[in-house]
């Protein structure tokens, strides 16, 4: 089974929220398909509790053409990837990479202690970089009673250090050597 998400910021994304299941079980395909059709085996009888969550035509549609383009986008963000990794000094804390994975870099995270003046610095420079998850999971308010004693202190260091730098299909290499410029600067 795999699951697979299509937001439109991905290498693959579409034009608004969606995803696919993968399986090659029929019991699981079965159950996933009345799931995401308000639980129901049978139209309009619902079995299970489920939700309106099909993947609509013109999604599909769009998914299909951008697919085409997959690898060079891949490739693109992979070189923008390889810029920020051999131009940023060594303040920064960047992704380890392993030669035995494949990153296609959907976002870039590097961390630094000083997360939130980087940003600020980033910003006043017209660089906008983004938080991705800036609350480690047992701090959240839906964990409340679940998992909110457990202690995380790796996790916590890593919310609160985390930044997302510019890394879009729509970057150039100049774009990327202007925030390595800056951020070395920082």
């Amino acid at each position: 089974m795999g699951a697979f998400s299509f937001y439109p910021t991905k290498n693959l994304g579409a034009l608004a929220d969606a995803g696919a299941i993968t399986t090659n079980d029929n019991t699981l395909a079965e159950k996933f398909k009345a799931l995401r059709n308000y639980g129901s085996y049978k139209k309009y009888y619902n079995d299970l509790v489920g939700v309106n969550s099909r993947l609509d035509e013109m999604q599909a549609a769009f998914l299909s053409v951008k697919l085409k383009s997959l690898n060079p986008i891949n490739e693109h963000k992979r070189k923008l990837a390889n810029a920020y990794l051999s131009g940023l000094k060594s303040d920064f804390i960047k992704p380890v990479v392993d030669k035995d994975y494949y990153d296609v870099y959907h976002i870039f995270c590097i961390r630094h202690p000083q997360r939130d003046k980087l940003k600020d610095y980033l910003l006043s420079n017209n660089i906008k970089t983004e938080v991705h998850y800036p609350v480690a999971p047992n701090k959240q308010k839906a964990m409340i009673g679940i998992i909110d004693d457990m202690q995380t202190p790796i996790a916590e260091e890593i919310h609160n250090t985390t930044l997302s730098l510019p890394i879009s299909y729509f970057h150039s290499t100049d774009d990327v050597a202007r925030v390595i410029e800056v951020m070395n600067k920082f």
